[in-house]
């Protein structure tokens, strides 16, 4: 079996967090793609691009400043080239961008791509609120667990002791995920019931 690349849909504080985790986990690992591609909405900083920035100097001085990314880890501006063969779609981005996004991610997915949101929030619309793993699963017609957890990405990326949860009705993807998350300082709980872990995490927020 091939070995699963993965990509992770947004660049924030959060995202970077997690970017740093994934970028050392998946080296560590035979199951995937040792290259990680971290789609980035690309802005001028000081007059330079901030992909040139995180590529160069493996840091987002943004949104993550003072903690290094690793090497492994590719920031790209444009959503369909960093979604190009990559089997894991990791969501961390503001929630009132993820349907427009999934409608450009849509045509160029890898067949058998499974997803996990980091998102919190709810979408608001005509037919009221909806979990954003539900927009996910139904826009791009996928699996899609969940990762919830009282977490503040800056206390992540210092490696301090953190936990969290993930939903996922899938044992094997729950496996996969725990996996391409958890640390010695990152905890992981794999639930099956991920719709009432979904509403319970939102309703903290």
């Amino acid at each position: 079996m091939p070995a699963k690349k993965v990509c992770i849909v947004g660049s924030g504080n959060w995202g970077s967090a997690i970017a740093k985790i994934i970028g050392h986990n998946v080296k560590a690992s035979n199951r995937f793609n040792p290259m990680v591609n971290m789609w980035v909405y690309e802005e001028d900083i000081d007059g330079r691009k901030l992909t040139d920035i995180i590529n160069t100097e493996h840091e987002n001085v943004k949104y993550l400043p003072g903690h290094k990314l690793p090497r492994n880890v590719l920031a790209v501006p444009d959503i369909t080239e960093a979604v190009k063969g990559a089997s894991i779609l990791v969501f961390v981005i503001p929630h009132q961008f993820i349907s427009k996004l999934c409608d450009q991610i849509k045509p160029h997915m890898t067949p058998g791509t499974i997803g996990i949101s980091l998102i919190k929030g709810v979408d608001e619309g005509p037919t009221g609120l909806k979990l954003i793993s539900d927009i996910i699963r139904e826009k791009l017609e996928i699996e899609v667990s969940v990762l919830m957890g009282a977490n503040i990405a800056s206390e992540v990326a210092e490696e301090k002791f953190c936990e969290t949860t993930i939903g996922s009705k899938n044992e094997a993807s729950g496996v996969i995920f725990k996996e391409l998350f958890q640390t010695p300082n990152f905890r992981i709980t794999v639930i099956k019931d991920v719709t009432r872990w979904s509403c319970v995490e939102r309703s903290r927020t």
